[in-house]
């Protein structure tokens, strides 16, 4: 199906995937699944530290797009990845950061205004 969109198209959804990605609850959701496996949404409460709701929202973009599943187990609902890929998405993503680390932190494009600027952002050791 990919294929047969329109170069506009597919970068339209390319960049509807990047959004997905682009904020730090989601990234911090998709990384405590990596590393601690299926979780439900009270285990994910507890490990984020945030509340359920503001948690499950997040949740149902990541699920919209494909990125997690939800699967029922009892009375529990546990969240896993979908795609290996993601893993090495994010390791490719840190990896990446860490090379251009003083780049991405003086880029002001897509940048919340709360944000540190590079100054105070450490090296990379």
């Amino acid at each position: 199906m990919f294929f047969s969109l329109s170069g506009a198209q597919q970068e339209d959804l390319l960049a509807a995937f990047w959004q997905a990605l682009s904020n730090p609850i989601r990234l911090r959701v998709l990384d405590t699944l990596r590393t601690q496996g299926p979780l439900n949404v009270s285990q994910l409460v507890q490990q984020l530290e945030m509340g359920q709701g503001h948690l499950s929202n997040h949740l149902t973009c990541l699920k919209s797009c494909g990125l997690v599943r939800a699967e029922a187990h009892g009375r529990y609902v546990f969240y896993s990845l979908t795609d290996e890929r993601v893993s090495i998405l994010l390791d490719v993503s840190r990896a990446m950061l860490h090379d251009h680390l003083l780049g991405i932190a003086s880029c002001h494009f897509g940048k919340p205004s709360d944000t540190q600027d590079a100054d105070n952002v450490p090296h990379p050791g």
